[in-house]
């Protein structure tokens, strides 16, 4: 347990440094700039607290917020996020929190990348509508949300392959 808990602490320690310090300084072609935090959102086990879950998917939004002095736009679609968590991994692997672990098979590469995928674009799709608050701006939204979603597939894809657990 207390194992589990440091981990938890390493890995969102961890991915609080790299969006902030190596992350936040990449533009690539002026915009587009990838985000990984939500990793944590992905790989945090669903037979775990759900309550510590959002709470500490809150704190991870607040913190990049308030060390990028940005306006809450990641405090609220990490709280959104780790909301409807449930309901996008009950699409993507067809299980609940009821199922006894026995019953949960390895996944298939399709169900990952249909979680991964999901995850990634609901997060920058409720992520630049905040930013961009504004009806006159949907495009600027759609366009936003869906190169910055593959650029971070990309890189939480890499990520993830480095440790499969």
């Amino acid at each position: 347990m207390i194992n589990e808990n440091l981990k938890i602490f390493f890995q969102f320690m961890s991915l609080i440094l790299a969006q902030i310090i190596v992350l936040d300084n990449i533009n690539l072609f002026g915009f587009l700039n990838p985000i990984i935090y939500i990793l944590f959102i992905i790989t945090y086990r669903f037979d775990q607290n759900q309550t510590l879950f959002i709470f500490l998917s809150f704190l991870l939004g607040l913190t990049i917020d308030l060390l990028t002095q940005s306006s809450g736009a990641n405090t609220i679609s990490c709280l959104i996020l780790s909301y409807i968590r449930p309901f996008i991994i009950n699409f993507s692997f067809k299980i609940n929190s009821d199922m006894p672990k026995a019953y949960i098979t390895d996944p298939k590469i399709s169900n990952r990348i249909s979680y991964i995928f999901s995850i990634v674009l609901i997060h920058h799709l409720i992520y630049f509508s905040v930013v961009y608050f504004d009806i006159n701006s949907i495009i600027l939204i759609i366009k936003y949300t869906f190169l910055t979603t593959i650029f971070s597939i990309i890189l939480i894809w890499t990520l993830i392959s480095f440790y499969k657990s």
